[in-house]
């Protein structure tokens, strides 16, 4: 049921996004992870704090980036994004409770293409180039994380959480390439999307998973 809230919150929000109602838009966004947070909380059988702090995180992330317009806002709500990749790579690590060295290996040599692919594609400022590099590397990290969850805990949970990574990385790839070539003129539909689904997708899976 709580899980129905947010998906109402993500259809109101890109509702407002496509008829451009701004202040119905940015008040729907603010509340999306909210409603994730308490569907966590109250749907997991044990609760890992490094989740809720990436969830906290990403709501920061959210309200920062209402105004990404503004340079600072922008910056900040990049970092707060940042944050909450790390966080949930850590959570990650620590629910898979050990490591498949192969897959890490793998996914590592993987890594690095993928990332430089990102970074030509995005190709941003030179005042950015260096937080959307860190960027992109920590995003692709929490994906390698979730890699190694899914590996170690198989089962659906753990393939949704990864996949859910997955999408995340297509939906931040996605918001950059258009913030610094061309915004379409349904920006904020078309980067809403995917963010809902990975954040809902990862939460989700590690509700499912419930992993102690």
């Amino acid at each position: 049921m709580v899980l129905g809230v947010y998906g109402l919150v993500g259809i109101v929000n890109l509702v407002a996004a496509l008829f451009f109602k701004e202040s119905i838009r940015k008040l729907s966004k603010a509340c999306l992870m909210p409603a994730l947070l308490v569907f966590y909380i109250v749907g997991v059988g044990q609760i890992q704090f490094l989740v809720i702090a990436a969830l906290v995180f990403s709501w920061a992330g959210d309200v920062l980036l209402i105004q990404k317009e503004k340079p600072t806002f922008f910056r900040l709500g990049l970092a707060a994004f940042l944050l909450s990749h790390v966080l949930y790579a850590i959570a990650f690590v620590a629910l898979a409770g050990s490591v498949n060295v192969l897959a890490l290996v793998v996914s590592a040599v993987v890594a690095v293409p993928l990332g430089i692919a990102m970074l030509r594609l995005i190709n941003p400022d030179a005042a950015m180039k260096i937080p959307v590099t860190a960027y992109a590397v920590v995003i692709i990290l929490m994906s390698m994380a979730a890699l190694q969850l899914m590996l170690v805990r198989p089962g659906f949970p753990g393939v949704q959480v990864y996949v859910a990574s997955l999408v995340y990385i297509f939906s931040d790839a996605l918001m950059a390439y258009l913030l610094f070539h061309r915004q379409a003129k349904y920006f904020n539909v078309i980067t809403m999307i995917p963010y809902i689904v990975a954040q809902g997708g990862l939460i989700t899976g590690l509700v499912l998973g419930s992993w102690a």
